[in-house]
């Protein structure tokens, strides 16, 4: 066992300073190095040396204890680079590893190239977010992904041992001015036939397909770009992957995983569909003409949003689709659980945070009518007691 080291204090204005020696990583080495940091500001607290020796023994408690590793003195930005952004993408969906360097390479990098990973602290945090809050003008939601991210490469220290305590990301507070994030929209029924009759108008059969598989199936887009024929029976829908971009990965979560029933508009436009692209009996419903899947994006870009503005529509995107069904599946059996079984949410939380919208009048009552015809409807075909 190495020797205790209790260090060195020293006054330098009106600030007290401490100094020691430990392991630190430097160009993949581990050297023997002389380090220091400011310990507290001089004052009625700490006059003199007796009263901030220990501040200095709690910091070299981990050193003296052997409960430190040299990555732990890393530049923040180091340790990302090397080590969690590469977890990351081994680890994580494309598209989240994708975000994640985003989020890292315009917010994140410059900001932390010179704090050390293990003297990162909880006001560290707080004034990184206010700061990128006063230069980007970012709202909420984006501010909570950075936090997330941040709080990730603390949390994956702490699971390498290359840290010990509470993860320093955890109480940072988000800045209150950022701007909250603008309601989302949920298209109506009345609004999504009006875009399929629009589409259908404009023989776009795959974009109201598309739009179909969003609404009446509940899928999220690349789950809709993922859905092979052979995972149609006609009756239901089975969810085995999702696409985004080139990559093809399993579902958002494992609970997604799962058939979806198939109803009949949606059975209606799906067997227009196959019989038009020559009855396929496998490979992606929304195929391009190279047979791979569409790309959403660019559907909407050069057929959805000119079809609908030709039409006077408005275009919320494609999961305002996900969200609409979602509500009207609430609106119509009175129940949050009913429409997170269909989008396949693992927490009925979710469902009613993101994707239950306020229900217009005109459409739950148009919805309640509908029910109670195909209520008397069914009443007419059941047999009568003898």
């Amino acid at each position: 066992m190495s020797r205790q080291q209790r260090g060195y204090i020293w006054k330098v204005g009106h600030s007290w300073f401490g100094r020691w020696r430990e392991d630190v990583l430097e160009d993949g080495r581990i050297v023997r190095k002389q380090r220091s940091a400011k310990l507290a500001h001089v004052g009625d607290r700490y006059r003199s040396k007796a009263d901030v020796w220990p501040l200095l023994a709690e910091k070299l408690r981990p050193i003296n204890e052997g409960k430190t590793r040299p990555e732990s003195t890393l530049p923040t930005a180091e340790f990302v680079e090397n080590y969690y952004l590469p977890f990351v993408e081994e680890n994580f969906k494309p598209s989240t590893s994708a975000g994640y360097k985003t989020l890292w390479q315009i917010y994140l990098s410059p900001r932390l190239e010179k704090t050390v990973l293990r003297d990162f602290r909880t006001v560290d945090a707080a004034n990184l977010l206010a700061d990128i809050h006063r230069q980007n003008g970012l709202g909420r939601t984006t501010l909570k992904h950075i936090k997330s991210f941040l709080s990730g490469v603390f949390t994956y220290a702490k699971n390498q041992g290359m840290l010990d305590g509470v993860n320093p990301i955890r109480e940072a507070m988000i800045p209150r001015k950022a701007a909250a994030p603008e309601e989302t929209h949920a298209a109506a029924p009345d609004e999504v036939l009006a875009i399929m009759d629009a589409l259908d108008k404009a023989s776009q059969q795959k974009a109201c397909a598309a739009v179909a598989l969003m609404f009446f199936a509940g899928l999220r887009p690349g789950e809709a770009r993922g859905v092979c024929w052979e995972d149609f029976d006609g009756k239901r829908l089975i969810v085995r992957q999702s696409v985004w971009h080139t990559h093809t990965t399993s579902p958002k979560t494992e609970g997604s995983a799962k058939p979806v029933p198939v109803i009949e508009p949606l059975g209606s436009i799906l067997g227009e569909l196959r019989e038009t692209d020559g009855n396929p009996s496998s490979g992606p419903i929304l195929r391009g003409p190279s047979g791979k899947p569409l790309d959403l994006h660019n559907l909407a870009n050069r057929v959805l949003i000119p079809v609908l503005k030709k039409a006077g529509l408005p275009w919320h995107g494609w999961y305002s689709l996900r969200r609409g069904v979602g509500t009207a599946v609430t609106a119509l059996s009175k129940d949050s659980l009913a429409a997170k079984g269909l989008l396949r949410h693992s927490s009925v939380s979710t469902t009613e945070r993101h994707y239950i919208k306020d229900v217009p009048e005109s459409t739950l009552q148009a919805m309640k009518r509908r029910e109670t015809l195909c209520n008397e409807r069914a009443n007419e075909h059941r047999p009568k007691p003898s």
